[in-house]
């Protein structure tokens, strides 16, 4: 009997994984996520032709991955976070066109991006690796980006302007890395964006009036955010929003996951930790969806202005180390 669904995930399995179940055709799904394996991927994993969803985040895989899983042409959603794959660049996934939901995050990889991506993805996480130089203006093909997430690395140089033509971005979040240079005025036109957060970098300059228009930041919405693909209508019995790591954020002074179940609940700004200066604009009380405000620990000063008091869902304010602050009414 040939196994289409393979759902072993949450149990204590230990050992390597067997290389008799990528020998399947009629593999759609592998869920074997939060168990003890070890070892390293077999490299016939490619030969899986028509799965849908591989998931083996939260174990103990080491090594390279093998590039046979570029073969994977059907695949949806790539969940190989949280393990020790390592290597200074990642395998081609260009060819990969349904492949949407990229999840890499907390491993050991090295050099700098690579750009051989789907240009279908929606969802990518790299964070927590030790990625580095610069991000390549390669990435502006990946138009339909609902996520980018890549904290915790060592990218330098300059925020790059193709972040501004992704309309479609709704989190962005590019925390603890080693960006320089100034905040583009052309980030206040993407439309949707609800999750800023560009803290514990060196950017100089001051924090952009235009930000006042982040139309994605203005108003509560209603919208729902569907971050799967559409496989999960065909493959219902498998709930694989529930098995999607949550965003983590730093939210009220602490590191917690948010639920994409709930995503359009939350909307972000944490400017915090750079080197900043100036005043905070006023046309930041126009942001009046945010939750979360944050632009402590920069050289900003000046007065605390009324017109956060404008910011009526407010649940945490971060003004810390603000020169001569009071509150002035603009």
């Amino acid at each position: 009997m040939e196994v289409g669904f393979m759902i072993l995930s949450y149990n204590n399995l230990i050992g390597s994984l067997p290389p008799p179940p990528f020998n399947s055709i009629y593999l759609h799904i592998l869920s074997l996520s939060r168990n003890n394996f070890y070892g390293q991927l077999p490299s016939n994993i490619g030969s899986a032709t028509n799965l849908l969803f591989l998931m083996l985040n939260d174990n103990n895989f080491s090594g390279k991955i093998t590039e046979s899983i570029s073969n994977l042409l059907t695949l949806t959603i790539l969940d190989l976070s949280k393990k020790k794959f390592f290597g200074n660049s990642l395998p081609d996934f260009s060819s990969n066109i349904l492949l949407q939901f990229i999840d890499l995050s907390s491993n050991e990889f090295s050099g700098e991006i690579s750009t051989n991506l789907s240009i279908q993805t929606t969802i990518l996480s790299l964070g927590k690796n030790k990625f580095s130089g610069i991000m390549s203006t390669n990435l502006n093909n990946m138009s339909n980006l609902i996520c980018l997430d890549i904290i915790g690395n060592k990218i330098t140089g300059e925020l790059p302007y193709f972040i501004c033509q992704i309309s479609n971005l709704r989190i962005l979040n590019l925390r603890n890395n080693s960006f320089q240079g100034s905040i583009h005025d052309c980030i206040s036109n993407l439309p949707r964006l609800q999750i800023l957060d560009l803290s514990s970098n060196h950017l100089v300059g001051k924090i952009p009036a235009k930000f006042g228009n982040l139309a994605g930041m203005t108003k509560t919405s209603h919208e729902s955010i569907d971050v799967l693909p559409d496989a999960t209508t065909t493959t219902s019995s498998f709930k694989a929003k529930n098995k999607i790591n949550d965003l983590i954020l730093n939210w009220k002074k602490s590191t917690q996951g948010l639920s994409w179940k709930y995503f359009m609940i939350y909307y972000f700004l944490d400017l915090s930790m750079n080197q900043l200066s100036g005043e905070i604009p006023t046309t930041l009380g126009s942001l009046k969806a945010l939750k979360v405000l944050k632009v402590s620990h920069n050289n900003l000063y000046g007065r605390i202005l009324e017109s956060l008091g404008d910011l009526s869902n407010l649940e945490s304010l971060d003004l810390s180390t603000i020169y001569q602050t009071q509150f002035h009414n603009h």
